[in-house]
């Protein structure tokens, strides 16, 4: 829907070739939307080219075509990028100089449970359960062709329950209390959708506007620069490295599975290997 069709939805299946691919790979990865952000990373468009090779192969599949056109295409190869994480003091301090910000909530949840920006951005009142200390992802919102676009995770493993400790229930009771009294002040132009991240009329705010908060909070603190999204890196790092056990990262991250996290976590392990071979050890033999 967003990147597929708007490109190639009026082509006709017989004018489907191997360069006409090729150059859709290459519009995405430059094509500027209209907000004037840089095309999509070389792993979005490997995951929409293989969306388009799914579809042709499910034709063939079922008779609807001969053969798959695009069989031969590869998709483009996604470049690895150095993982930037906060240490525990660091991200300590950013929560500490940003606890009387608006979205202090939105930080402390990015900080210690690991939520994608999307996510976050789409979290409303009704997926969360103060009772109960739970808060569930179901819905998400992200910038589609410089308009933010209401979407569900990607991956039935991105559907998922989180626990909220006391601290953050009591940062989800501040602001339910702030948007409370918003909404009386603001009255009929109070824009009643639920949201967490939004503003003082109750209007969510855009995920690219969190994202240069984020950058702003980041360079008052005085800490290393770090993209919003690292905040994610962090969380898992930290909780891996506090022996926190891989499969209960991979769920809480939403991983389809504990080899995700293992790759994508790799670094963290050997520390962690040598500290459980030390700690087994002074049990057995100390």
């Amino acid at each position: 829907d967003h990147w597929i069709i708007p490109h190639l939805g009026g082509l006709p299946v017989a004018s489907l070739t191997p360069s006409v691919v090729v150059s859709f790979m290459a519009a995405l990865r430059s094509e500027k939307s209209s907000n004037g952000r840089n095309g999509l990373s070389a792993r979005t468009v490997q995951l929409t080219v293989g969306v388009l090779k799914s579809a042709c192969a499910f034709a063939v599949q079922t008779e609807m075509i001969g053969r798959n056109p695009i069989a031969g295409v590869r998709r483009p190869r996604s470049e690895t990028k150095t993982m930037k994480v906060w240490t525990a003091d660091e991200a300590r301090r950013f929560l500490e100089a940003t606890r009387e910000d608006r979205l202090a909530f939105a930080w402390a949840l990015l900080l210690t449970r690991g939520l994608r920006r999307g996510e976050l951005c789409g979290l409303t009142w009704g997926a969360v359960d103060l009772e109960a200390g739970t808060l569930r992802i179901e819905a998400t919102r992200t910038i589609v062709n410089g308009a933010a676009v209401p979407s569900r995770p990607k991956t039935a493993a991105g559907l998922r329950s989180i626990s909220l400790d006391a601290h953050l229930i009591s940062l989800l009771r501040t602001l339910k209390a702030r948007q409370a009294a918003e909404r009386l002040v603001a009255g009929g132009s109070y824009a009643d959708e639920g949201y967490l991240v939004a503003d003082e009329l109750g209007r969510p705010y855009r995920p690219d506007t969190i994202s240069g908060w984020f950058d702003v909070k980041v360079k008052e603190a005085g800490l290393p620069r770090v993209r919003l999204h690292d905040c994610r890196h962090t969380a898992a790092s930290l909780m891996l490295a506090a022996g926190v056990p891989v499969k209960v990262v991979s769920e809480m991250l939403g991983h389809a599975g504990v080899a995700v996290t293992l790759s994508v976590y790799a670094h963290v392990m050997p520390g962690m290997a040598e500290e459980a071979g030390a700690a087994l050890s002074a049990s057995l033999l100390g």
